[in-house]
């Protein structure tokens, strides 16, 4: 039982994972957006705040003044490591800054630190302010006053001047703007991260067979792979002009579906999805030539007056004489076409038509399929997404059952749930869901490869 919850818990990861992945490639524009934005934005900051510094700075070595002590090295050296050190006291006495101030007429005292060397009886003063000229100033009048204050601590000295930087010219701090370019965007990175990490956690779509039998209850009979574009031979999904793992998955869906219709002793399949784009269109039209392939005279009717494909997908030269049908100003034989493909016919609707469905257009359907019955071994109906529209539903009183066709990671779970109720509401049986655009090199323990070249013997 640990065993299998952790399995789960791995499971559940891989998913976030990859819904992060698939979120993360739909967003990256926002990526760039927030990277750029607020790296602009800091850098500006940056350079508005941006105030030049000046370092007016002078070098000496100490003498002690006191002729026993004064040839001493050592004690030289001592003395402006002593000088050095209680350099902070004697400025924040006041007394330095005090004379400092008098001497200049100065408001305020600047930054100054004094440092001694690490090898000898030097030191340097240094004062920091954005004025070049008054750090100048302040400078001078610290060389003046200073031995005489630090008198009272390390005894009389004499400061040597060795090298002075006179009126600074150059800042000392430079304006650098890579740091807040880059600190905007490693903020703009993780405030990218932070939020399609929130929205793949929202995700409440459908991952795998197991999630779809759980949510609907209904069994799922067949997982059809997504194909790269790339891949493929043409823009068709067909069958025919797919590779052999492509077709052989269909095939077994095509069985599936064949055996729960002839149990049920049926011939009018409805296929079905929650939304548009979830690949119900190519699934018909597959099934349609799949069972053609094997001798059946199959009929397949674009119900989807809206936005018919049954015609592009198939990629077959003829009229859609569906709408004149419905309005009758054709006869049934009329309205149906024979496709290049034998035994396989279709009627389907015009583009841009009146998609209306009215009460007289329905009672021609309904007519359309009662005596389709008798003349087609298999009729296929390819109706609009059932979570959106009513035709579907109204179609659904004319099938003997049903396929739902969920797309991976696609509709959410509301949308797919209320789909397949109102088609319940119907009183319509679905044999099944079948998954499509399903990613990954097994699916239902058939190894599929997108190694596979196009051209291979169709599978019936």
């Amino acid at each position: 039982m640990a065993s299998e919850e952790k399995q789960e818990q791995k499971l559940d990861l891989f998913i976030l994972l990859g819904d992060f992945v698939k979120i993360a490639k739909r967003h990256i524009l926002l990526c760039l957006v927030l990277v750029i934005g607020l790296s602009g934005f800091f850098g500006f900051r940056a350079y508005r705040s941006y105030a030049p510094i000046y370092t007016a700075s002078a070098t000496f070595s100490v003498r002690v003044t006191d002729p026993i002590y004064g040839g001493i090295s050592a004690y030289n050296t001592a003395t402006a490591e002593q000088m050095a050190k209680t350099f902070p006291y004697v400025l924040t006495s006041g007394v330095l800054q005090e004379r400092v101030k008098a001497h200049l007429g100065a408001a305020y005292m600047p930054v100054v630190q004094v440092v001694s060397s690490a090898s000898g009886s030097v030191i340097s003063i240094e004062v920091i302010d954005p004025d070049p000229q008054f750090a100048w100033e302040v400078l001078n009048a610290v060389i003046v006053y200073y031995p005489e204050i630090a008198e009272y601590v390390v005894g009389p000295t004499r400061l040597v001047l060795l090298d002075e930087s006179g009126v600074p010219t150059a800042p000392s701090n430079s304006l650098s703007l890579k740091g807040p370019v880059m600190k905007g965007a490693l903020m703009g990175l993780g405030l990218w991260a932070a939020i399609v990490l929130v929205l793949a956690m929202m995700v409440n779509t459908v991952h795998n067979e197991k999630e779809l039998q759980t949510l609907v209850n209904i069994p799922c009979v067949g997982q059809i792979p997504y194909v790269r574009r790339s891949a493929r031979r043409s823009s068709s999904m067909l069958l025919s002009l797919q590779r052999a793992g492509y077709a052989e998955l269909l095939r077994t869906l095509r069985i599936r579906a064949e055996k729960a219709m002839e149990k049920m002793g049926k011939n009018v399949l409805l296929v079905s999805s929650a939304i548009p784009g979830e690949g119900k269109t190519t699934i018909s039209a597959n099934l349609a030539l799949s069972w053609a392939n094997k001798g059946k005279k199959v009929l397949l009717i674009d119900c989807d007056l809206r936005n018919p494909a049954v015609v592009k997908t198939l990629g077959v030269q003829t009229e859609a004489l569906l709408d004149e049908y419905l309005e009758g100003r054709l006869e049934m034989e009329e309205a149906i076409s024979a496709t290049d493909y034998e035994r396989l016919y279709i009627t389907a609707g015009k583009a841009g038509k009146s998609a209306n469905m009215k009460t007289t257009r329905m009672r021609r359907m309904e007519a359309m399929i009662r005596a389709a019955r008798q003349q087609y071994d298999i009729i296929i109906l390819d109706t609009p997404p059932s979570s959106l529209l009513a035709d579907a539903s109204e179609v659904a009183n004319m099938a003997d059952c049903g396929l739902m066709v969920v797309r991976q990671g696609y509709a959410s779970r509301e949308q797919i749930l209320d789909g397949i109720q109102r088609l319940d509401d119907a009183n319509l049986p679905l044999i099944g869901c079948v998954m499509t655009h399903v990613r990954g090199r097994d699916i239902s323990g058939y190894s599929y490869g997108y190694g596979y070249g196009y051209g291979e013997k169709q599978v019936s």
